[in-house]
């Protein structure tokens, strides 16, 4: 592919006048000129992955209080995943006034997004390093399983299970279980509301005080195995950004093929159930309140949308915020694009007020 390289993603007329000046000019400068996972096989792919990854541009990574790693056992099919802790320092803690009288804090349960596909513990460090720090909170990053060696609902049910493992240990971890929230980014949204839904329903489990869900994936039934979508699709921004950058139709078609299956008729049973479309839920009432995060120039701008509208009809509180002018990963762009450092301080503001002591 050569010397097509560096024209394979460049910007799009359709989106190019729509863009954010400056995370268009990040954009060209360091993601256009790599090819992209979708572009080749997943075979090809996962033989160097190192090769596929966009560069990102994280901000500050703070020194945190202490880093703990722990594993835990999961099923169906049976195995094990890590946790990552992050403890943030005294003068943190203190800064924060989150810690209650038995020397517990809040804890933020964090899912990477990648498509269900990629993504690792180091997708978000840099987040959840500024979070634990600025909040004064615990951060606990999950590292579940990936398709298409565990394809759906595999990224699910490790998560469940880690968010169960977190309350179960909450004495041993010093968490409040009274102010745990949830939440990732795209696959990682995706999986933040799902278990929001299977929280509310489970009377064992305290109440989440908040599901953060970032450019989340929220509707998966109308995403075609080839072409373009059809005209009359739901979704705006499955025709209107169809050639987003970082995530255009292809791409998002390439990661439901390996987590959902290429198989059409299962697919569309699989897709109608709420654990793959959160928004087709039952009810969506009584749930924790949540704070949405859109790029504006992004296939899932319209999900996120949508689903926002769905909560706040149902009764449940819901913020809402469109990033105009970006694509789907800037939050991985807070090191240089001002869009992404916003993003930060909203995220880091709404964990505090989550957390507040009444």
């Amino acid at each position: 592919m050569g010397d097509v390289k560096p024209l394979i993603n460049a910007l799009h007329p359709s989106v190019v006048d729509r863009l954010d000046p400056q995370f268009a000019g990040i954009y060209t400068k360091y993601q256009a000129p790599k090819i992209r996972a979708d572009q080749v096989t997943y075979e090809e792919y996962n033989a160097d992955r190192s090769k596929y990854t966009f560069p990102i541009a994280p901000g500050p990574c703070p020194e945190v209080g202490c880093i703990k790693f722990f594993t835990i056992l999961v099923s169906d099919p049976a195995g094990e995943i890590t946790i990552q802790l992050f403890a943030p320092t005294e003068d943190a803690i203190s800064k924060g006034g989150l810690r209650t009288k038995d020397g517990e804090l809040p804890a933020h349960v964090n899912y990477h997004g990648g498509g269900f596909v990629i993504g690792n513990l180091k997708s978000d460090e840099s987040w959840c390093r500024q979070a634990c720090q600025d909040v004064g909170c615990l951060v606990i990053n999950v590292d579940y399983r990936l398709a298409p060696e565990f394809p759906h609902p595999v990224p699910l049910t490790d998560s469940w299970t880690a968010l169960t493992w977190v309350f179960d240990h909450a004495r041993e971890l010093r968490v409040d279980s009274s102010r745990v929230s949830i939440g990732g980014l795209s696959a990682g949204g995706h999986i933040a509301a799902v278990l929001a839904l299977l929280a509310r329903d489970d009377p064992e489990l305290p109440k989440l005080v908040l599901q953060m869900l970032v450019v989340p994936v929220v509707d998966t039934r109308f995403i075609p195995m080839e072409g373009s979508c059809h005209p009359d699709v739901p979704y705006e921004s499955y025709i209107k950004n169809e050639f987003a950058p970082c995530l255009p139709l292809n791409r998002l078609r390439w990661f439901y093929k390996l987590w959902l299956g290429t198989d059409m008729e299962v697919r569309k049973k699989i897709t109608k159930d709420f654990r793959a479309s959160p928004i087709l839920a039952a009810s969506h009432a009584n749930l924790a309140p949540a704070s949405i995060h859109v790029a504006g120039v992004d296939t899932l701008t319209s999900e996120g949308i949508a689903y926002h509208e769905v909560l706040t009809k149902a009764g449940t509180s819901s913020t809402l915020k469109v990033y105009k002018g970006c694509g789907h990963p800037f939050r991985h762009w807070d090191g240089q694009l001002d869009k992404a450092k916003e993003y930060v301080q909203d995220t880091t503001t709404a964990l505090k007020k989550a957390y507040k002591h009444d």
